[in-house]
């Protein structure tokens, strides 16, 4: 009996840590990087050369600034959806 309710114990405490993790919503987004003719990136305006994945969260960023995402939320609320 002890070992039945320690293991829903812990059943629901890891679909609680579960559902509390926040997720991002479904977003697409597009980017562009700017090359040389060598095929080499050029830096941005602080001298720096972004990668893919930094440009991508840039576009992501904006796009929830801007409205055009919704904003990540935890995932017990998508299963209320």
């Amino acid at each position: 009996m002890l070992l039945g309710v320690c293991a829903f114990a812990v059943l629901v405490g890891a679909l609680g840590w579960y559902g509390a993790q926040t997720v991002s919503t479904d977003c697409l987004v597009a980017y562009s990087q700017v090359t040389g003719r060598d095929g080499a990136r050029l830096p941005d305006a602080n001298g720096r050369g972004l990668s893919d994945q930094e440009l991508i969260d840039r576009a992501y960023r904006r796009a929830l600034e801007t409205g055009q995402c919704d904003p990540p939320r935890t995932r017990w609320k998508q299963w209320l959806d």
